[in-house]
């Protein structure tokens, strides 16, 4: 039976620090980029040298199991696009719009089952299909809820964790 237990006081620690963890390890394993934490002071240098209109794409990941919530990534769009093509093969230029957009919804989930299987490795949990969608860039390195900024190949990025109830309320 699932519970709307905080994510901060789970087993093991703070969930949104091993789930940015989990993005390391999905970065360096699977995309050979380069993934860390940083400072709110230094997320917002890195909001600051982007252009302020630059699109942005989030892509979240609900879960389902001993507690549930919703595990979301939100990256500049020119980064999924270069992540996108490191991971296909592709040329930047010849990714469709749908294809780096589906990218972006298998990281997100990537590093939701990373961190659950790697934190919580005695119990089970479903994922449902990520989604994704066009979002409005962060203002800063934390935002309401669990939410904290990396770095991905020095770009700006925001993970958040949120709970959700068993009857799907946040």
């Amino acid at each position: 039976m699932s519970s709307p237990i905080s994510l901060q006081h789970l087993p093991g620690g703070d969930a949104l620090a091993a789930l940015g963890d989990a993005l390391v390890r999905v970065a360096e394993g699977s995309l050979f980029a380069w993934a860390e934490p940083c400072d709110a002071a230094r997320f917002e240098a890195l909001l600051a040298a982007r252009d302020a209109g630059e699109p942005w794409l989030s892509a979240s990941v609900a879960f389902v199991g001993p507690f549930e919530g919703i595990a979301t990534l939100s990256l500049p769009e020119a980064l999924a696009v270069d992540l996108c093509a490191s991971f296909s093969g592709l040329a930047a230029e010849d990714l469709a719009a749908d294809q780096v957009r589906d990218f972006t919804g298998e990281l997100a989930n990537m590093a939701c089952g990373a961190w659950l299987t790697h934190s919580y490795r005695s119990e089970r949990f479903d994922l449902r299909a990520p989604v994704v969608s066009t979002a409005v860039r962060p203002e800063g390195a934390t935002g309401a809820g669990a939410s904290a900024g990396m770095t991905l190949n020095d770009a700006p990025i925001r993970l958040a964790l949120s709970p959700t109830d068993p009857a799907g309320r946040s």
